[in-house]
């Protein structure tokens, strides 16, 4: 069936049951997800934002690599359900990108409120980490070049600043000047290998009772990369506040403390002597660049994060920068 919308998508794969309806379901602040379900089971349906994942087809052969080799190892991962021609995505007239996914019944991100729950999180990642480690990561595509890359988030930064396209930069010139003008430590030079590259306390399900192990999702950045970018977001998602648009946040280093150890329990022996140096600045890298990054798309017109209401990115751009001071002030050396 051609055409497009979810009601087309979904009828190019192969649900094997008849739906019986089809909802809007929030996946994040970049997709678009919609709830299938059919007379048999349910599925999440997602159509991939072009605007963000212009090279999908990079993007889905990723995602298929790197869940066929935690499969292949018995781990737990997602399920992609194949189109009716056996495909693995499915593209519409607009050009957009759709795939399919069981869901995940009883799932919900974790919220990370006590080192216990930092520990989990540190410990999944690091678990992941350690089960690809022997996926070859020139075997995966990089999907999204420059993703992590701080000299050029600032540059677009400066960029939005410059071209003021929504006449924004004037309420908010002290923040994007102490950001222009910050510090970042550098975390380059270190080895490739198979990374998350969004390795978010969000992205990892876990159910009520502790059935099933935690479950990383969201592969749609998974690339060659440094795993220390994947240190850097556990730790900005699991040591301040779990809205990253509060008015107050603060640096909990018991947390990450617990977070950190876990990590390092798993990847053990797999890192190198830099790999190890590097992480007690990785915190403060993400963290800097996920401020950056938000405040560039507020001073865009919020064209990539998802918004539910105006100024919405510019507070999570604040409690970022604010996590950022408070990581500094608080952890000291590790």
């Amino acid at each position: 069936m051609s055409g497009s919308g979810p009601a087309v998508a979904v009828a190019n794969f192969d649900a094997g049951g008849a739906v019986v309806s089809l909802a809007p379901h929030p996946t994040g602040h970049i997709n678009d997800g919609y709830l299938v379900a059919t007379d048999r089971r349910r599925f999440l349906l997602q159509r991939l934002n072009p605007s963000v994942f212009p090279g999908a087809e990079a993007v889905m052969a990723n995602v298929v690599a790197v869940t066929t080799h935690l499969r292949a190892k018995g781990e737990p991962t997602l399920t992609l359900v194949p189109t009716r021609t056996g495909a693995r995505s499915w593209r519409d007239n607009a050009g957009a990108t759709w795939r399919m996914y069981d869901y995940l019944e009883g799932a919900h991100p974790l919220h990370v409120g006590s080192p216990d729950d930092a520990a989990i999180v540190g410990r999944a990642f690091g678990r992941f980490h350690r089960i690809v480690g022997d996926l070859d990561p020139s075997s995966l595509q990089v999907s999204v070049p420059g993703f992590h890359d701080p000299a050029r988030r600032r540059a677009q930064l400066e960029h939005a600043a410059e071209a003021d396209p929504c006449s924004r930069v004037a309420k908010v010139a002290d923040l994007v000047d102490d950001l222009l003008t910050y510090a970042v430590p550098s975390i380059k030079g270190l080895p490739l290998r198979v990374a998350h590259n969004d390795a978010k306390a969000a992205n990892l399900l876990v159910d009520d009772i502790g059935a099933r192990p935690p479950l990383v999702v969201d592969l749609d950045t998974v690339m060659p990369g440094s795993v220390l970018w994947d240190v850097g977001d556990m730790v900005r998602s699991s040591t301040g506040t779990a809205d990253e648009a509060a008015a107050t946040v603060t640096f909990d280093a018991d947390r990450y403390r617990a977070l950190v150890e876990a990590w390092l329990d798993e990847v053990g022996s797999l890192l190198t002597d830099d790999e190890r140096r590097a992480v007690p600045s990785a915190g403060t890298v993400v963290t800097f660049e996920q401020a950056v990054r938000f405040l560039t798309d507020h001073l865009l017109g919020d064209v990539y994060f998802r918004v539910s209401r105006p100024g919405e990115n510019l507070d999570r751009a604040r409690n970022q920068w604010q996590l950022l001071r408070s990581m500094e002030s608080r952890m000291g050396s590790w």
